[in-house]
């Protein structure tokens, strides 16, 4: 459940892109939670085909901070989320 200044900061459809973009936020001591959605039929296609994806939420003062963690990754990874939320959050 999100409190009232959480955001919805991404979407990641696969659990291994998941794992670790969660891990470099707890290394940066970022908070997070979990939430997941379900895939419009017409919008699978961008989340790679996935029926569910997993949305990220943080506190809204640390968004920047995030996004910039998960920037910093790998490019495999990084390339992998999806920060436009359009009909999913």
């Amino acid at each position: 459940m999100r409190a009232e200044r959480d955001i919805a900061l991404c979407a990641v459809a696969d659990a291994e892109i998941k794992s670790k973009v969660m891990n470099a936020m707890i290394q940066k001591r970022i908070p997070y939670a979990e939430e997941w959605h379900k895939v419009p039929f017409l919008r699978r296609r961008k989340y790679e085909g996935a029926k569910e994806v997993c949305i990220v939420v943080t506190h809204h003062e640390q968004a920047d901070e995030a996004k910039a963690q998960i920037a910093a990754l790998d490019e495999t990874v990084s390339s992998r989320v999806y920060f436009d939320l359009k009909g999913l959050a």
